[in-house]
């Protein structure tokens, strides 16, 4: 896994992302010209930049991606059922002991030591065995020892294989692979959050752009009432209109000048919500600053949409149905599990010793012939001469085993469930489809008609004004004329968005957000 930029985190995002051109399948109608309102102290932005700047910064990925760390944590925890024990066990007694059989001696005094070194491991099969190396020195006055001190040695290895009940490798792994599932599940929950964030990016971006270029339409749109202002006070001078006329302009250009307030407004609410994604505190250099975009929205006569591709490509590719078909998985393991449960406990339970002894004579006769030193056990031992082995079948099962059925019952009615929640979803992304894809082919004939209206604006306008020249029209008449035009060029600028806006949801339906800039998961690439 790679690094997050920015967060501190290890996972998330394989590598910073690149951005791919798209070239037009038809000749594009001619894009919104670039901002040109020159601000001091701005912060000047590409979408590019944007999305970088969000994928680096932004909080609520790097809180989910947390999630993703916390799982696989997990799976070694249950992976850690499997690993190995060593153990050391030492120790010494004394004992001072009245004897009743010793005539001679009848308080007898035993001391001891001994260790013990075991190691043992249960393995994925559900084979559990033990390995056991025991030593003891015990020194007596006793009268019927004829060793002392004694040296015992003992090795021993002890096996048990479930055959039935807890057999096998699947069911030994449940939890590990159901863990490896829950780390899927998270990932795919962050390729989601990434993709959520990327697409309100995306929209919060071409609001402020939106928001930029309708302030410049109502500026015009002012500009004009002012000029037709000064053009009607000259007439008025002149005497060839009413001073009524003037009083009418002059309502009208604070009238506009008020839709100027608001779309000023609107561009700081924009540019907070952008800095507010891109995690850019308000009080720092960069917060205090105009946001300036750099882009302007393109309109591109694309190929027509396949629905059945579409649809195909979103079932394949959306994280939250991913996600369901992963948890689906996972019950259908705890359904296999708690089936297996269901069997009798019937093991099979092995144990083989090799010991030996030794030590040194306490002149009791007649004569061990087990005399020696400590060493001299080890040979005795590991001569395999002295041995012992057993082995036996273990059987259990409980009268009407009503907690392992009722839990298999209660797992299958869960899997069952989640399958229909997968239908249901299922359903839901084909409707998100059908509706992204016809809101792109809505917003398409919204911007054609739109053009079409705005290009009707100006020329209508254009007449009006010399009909107004040579006295055959009103003020009243041009102003209606160029709220018009101001509205149309709103409405233009407006659809041109929109329809990128439902290219931005369309991607999003379909969870291409991330192909459509090269970025990828560092989960996608595996471990």
């Amino acid at each position: 896994m790679g690094t997050l930029p920015g967060s501190g985190v290890d996972g998330g995002l394989k590598q910073a992302p690149s951005y791919k051109t798209q070239t037009p399948l038809a000749q594009p109608v001619p894009p919104i010209s670039k901002p040109d309102i020159v601000l001091t102290h701005t912060l000047e932005m590409s979408l590019q930049d944007v999305i970088a700047n969000t994928l680096k910064n932004n909080v609520s990925i790097a809180i989910q991606n947390f999630q993703s760390q916390i799982r696989k944590q997990e799976i070694i925890t249950q992976e850690a059922e499997f690993d190995p024990n060593i153990s050391f066990d030492g120790n010494a007694t004394q004992e001072r002991q009245l004897s009743a059989f010793s005539v001679s001696n009848p308080k007898t005094n035993v001391n001891t030591q001994s260790f013990e070194l075991g190691f043992d491991q249960k393995l994925k099969l559900g084979t559990q065995y033990e390995l056991k190396f025991q030593n003891e020195r015990i020194e007596t006055d006793s009268f019927f020892s004829k060793l002392s001190p004694l040296y015992s040695t003992r090795f021993e290895v002890n096996l048990t294989q479930p055959l039935l009940k807890n057999f096998g490798r699947d069911i030994n792994s449940s939890n590990i692979t159901i863990a490896k599932n829950n780390l899927d599940i998270s990932d795919f929950e962050f390729k989601n959050k990434v993709i959520d964030v990327i697409s309100d990016v995306e929209n919060v971006y071409w609001d402020l752009v939106f928001s930029r270029e309708d302030l410049k339409v109502q500026q015009k749109s002012v500009q004009r009432a002012k000029d037709l202002e000064r053009r009607v006070k000259a007439q008025v001078e002149v005497g060839t209109m009413a001073p009524l006329e003037i009083l009418q302009a002059q309502s009208e250009v604070a009238s506009r000048e008020e839709a100027v307030i608001q779309a000023r407004k609107l561009i700081q609410d924009n540019q907070d919500n952008l800095k507010n994604i891109l995690n850019i505190p308000f009080d720092s250099p960069d917060g205090m600053k105009e946001i300036q975009p750099l882009d302007s929205p393109q309109f591109l006569i694309e190929t027509p949409i396949s629905l059945k591709d579409s649809i195909r490509t979103a079932l394949m590719k959306r994280p939250d149905h991913l996600s369901k078909k992963k948890e689906l998985d996972s019950k259908n393991i705890l359904v296999k599990f708690n089936e297996n449960q269901l069997y009798p406990t019937l093991d099979l339970v092995a144990s083989f010793g090799l010991n030996g002894i030794s030590g040194e004579s306490s002149g009791i006769p007649p004569p061990s012939p087990f005399t020696g030193n400590f060493g001299r056990s080890q040979d005795r031992l590991f001569s395999g001469d002295y041995s012992t082995w057993e082995g036996g079948l273990l059987f259990k099962y409980p009268l009407g085993n009503r907690a392992a059925k009722s839990r298999l019952t209660a797992t299958k009615l869960a899997a069952a469930q989640l399958l229909m929640d997968i239908k249901d979803l299922e359903k839901t992304i084909v409707l998100e489809v059908r509706e992204a894809a016809r809101q792109i082919n809505t917003d398409k004939k919204r911007v054609q008609a739109a053009r079409i209206a705005r290009k009707l604006a100006e020329e209508t306008l254009s007449a009006e004004e010399k009909k107004f020249e040579v006295g055959l029209s009103t003020s009243f008449r041009v102003l209606e004329f160029q709220t018009d035009l101001a509205g149309q060029q709103s409405k233009e600028l407006k659809a041109i968005i929109d329809f990128n806006k439902s290219k931005i949801k369309f991607r999003k339906v379909l969870a291409t957000t991330l192909e459509e800039y090269n970025i990828q998961m560092a989960s996608d690439s595996g471990p």
